[in-house]
């Protein structure tokens, strides 16, 4: 823990002076070391106090009578001493409370020369002074700080590491400003406030990186991803102060990390948003369909341009007449050249598709899901997890087995479903059950998904490809 300020001073002066003085100081967002905040029950004083002494960035000395009568506040007032003579800025802030200037020189020369506050002022009178110093003008560390502690975080004082960490942050995109930017914010990420030429606007910036972090830092901890139910998603974005705000102001990066939330009635508060959005995006596609433009029409099922875009398209009675392998691509990873979205594996989000946990969808959407993802037929996994999949899979001699048996065969009636196929998709399931976790064994998921058809899929999926080829290799030859 590190601290702004360390009150040094004699115990007679508290109740008419330095409690108040310490109170209002805490008021004004200012981190205390007090002996009546900071130490508790079975403490060593000695030890507590040359803690604060050395983690506090000022010593506020209450230079009074009783002050000059005790050894003990002598003692703390030379270590701020020492501490003085090894900075370079002022580390000492005197206040003479009932007491003169000559009463200062007689007992120590160098206090009498520095600028002191006169306790007659009031203590507000006091803080004021005090805070030129504390929190001055123009300070972009102070500003951000002030910023988060007006959103109800609590950071630590400028001089923690944290703040590192949160500047490094701050100017860490490298693709800002750039077609790719929405990649380079990371899951949970939002466009940051523009860099500025003066202290408030990088203050501002330093803000929002700050509470981007440690937002982004909590939903990798709860594991908030397009899987977590929708209540659950909105109780994380109203905990993280500053992300409700943000979420509305950049509604489509939301619906990146949570396309849940676009199903009509799991919106929350975004309700109202997402249903303009929606029928705005519907308007959009009509004009598109009248004026007979093709853009987009290679995504869909009727070769028609979509009814309306990808994020909103499970609010559309069809889906937007996309394709379902389209959609299922775009709940799980995102659009191209968007904000990264996906945390777990293909069949991970099978699994949950597969399993009861997804039940809160309307059964309409969770089949349309379902068939979308054995269409887009990615989900096969292999020997050894992707490097990034830091969730503890520890592979099996059958791992990898079933990849291996589909691409090996040439068509579905060459394939067999062999006993460590069998083993590599249970097994493999299984450990997608724990993971999320869901209710269901990887037996049962097993069973869910041979039935479902997704390995007749596969090889529907690679036949059509195959169809595919073929008609691009006959056009190709009949150009002149």
């Amino acid at each position: 823990m590190l601290y702004d300020v360390f009150i040094c001073h004699a115990s007679e002066d508290k109740d008419d002076f330095v409690r108040p003085l310490a109170e209002r100081l805490k008021q004004n967002r200012i981190e205390v070391w007090y002996d009546e905040f900071s130490l508790k029950i079975g403490d060593s004083l000695r030890r507590s106090i040359d803690l604060g002494l050395a983690k506090s960035r000022y010593g506020i000395v209450v230079l009074s009578p009783s002050f000059f009568l005790k050894s003990w506040p002598q003692w703390e007032l030379d270590g701020l001493v020492q501490r003085q003579n090894n900075a370079l800025d002022n580390v000492i802030l005197p206040i003479w409370h009932n007491i003169t200037r000559g009463d200062i020189i007689s007992f120590s020369p160098p206090l009498g020369d520095k600028y002191a506050i006169p306790s007659n002022i009031g203590v507000e009178g006091v803080v004021s002074k005090l805070l030129e110093t504390i929190r001055p003008e123009g300070s972009t560390l102070l500003i951000a700080r002030e910023r988060l502690l007006g959103f109800g975080y609590e950071p630590p004082v400028v001089t923690d590491d944290w703040w590192l960490d949160a500047v490094e942050v701050s100017a860490a995109n490298p693709l800002e400003e750039t077609f790719q930017s929405p990649m380079g914010w990371g899951r949970w990420g939002f466009p940051l406030p523009p860099k500025g030429d003066n202290a408030t606007k990088r203050g501002e910036r330093l803000a929002w990186a700050a509470m981007q972090m440690m937002w982004q830092e909590r939903a990798n901890t709860l594991r908030i991803s397009q899987i977590t139910h929708p209540e659950r998603v909105l109780d994380f974005i109203r905990s993280q102060p500053g992300l409700l705000e943000v979420c509305h102001t950049y509604l489509p990066f939301l619906i990146a990390y949570a396309p849940q939330l676009s199903i009509r009635g799991f919106g929350g508060e975004f309700e109202d948003s997402l249903e303009a959005w929606y029928n705005q995006s519907v308007a959009e596609g009509e004009e598109r369909r009248k004026a007979k433009d093709r853009f987009g029409s290679g995504l869909t099922t009727s070769a028609l341009p979509p009814a309306c875009c990808e994020a909103v398209a499970l609010r559309h009675p069809h889906f937007g007449f996309y394709r379902a392998a389209n959609i299922a691509c775009w709940f799980v990873q995102g659009e191209l050249m968007g904000p990264p979205v996906k945390f777990y594996e293909n069949i991970d989000y099978i699994a949950w598709m597969l399993s009861d946990q997804s039940k809160w969808m309307t059964r309409r959407i969770r089949h349309f899901l379902i068939g979308g993802v054995k269409d887009w037929d990615v989900w096969q996994w292999h020997e050894h997890p992707p490097h990034d999949y830091d969730f503890g899979f520890q592979p099996n001699p059958a791992t990898g087995s079933l990849s291996h048996a589909l691409y090996k065969a040439k068509a579905a009636h060459s394939f067999k479903l062999t006993d460590e196929c069998s083993k590599d998709i249970e097994t493999r399931l299984e450990f997608s059950a724990t993971l999320l976790p869901l209710n269901e064994s990887g037996s049962e998921l097993t069973k869910r998904f041979l039935n479902t058809g997704f390995i007749e899929g596969w090889f529907n999926a690679k036949l059509r490809r195959q169809e595919k080829r073929k008609r691009e290799s006959k056009t190709k030859k009949k150009r002149p």
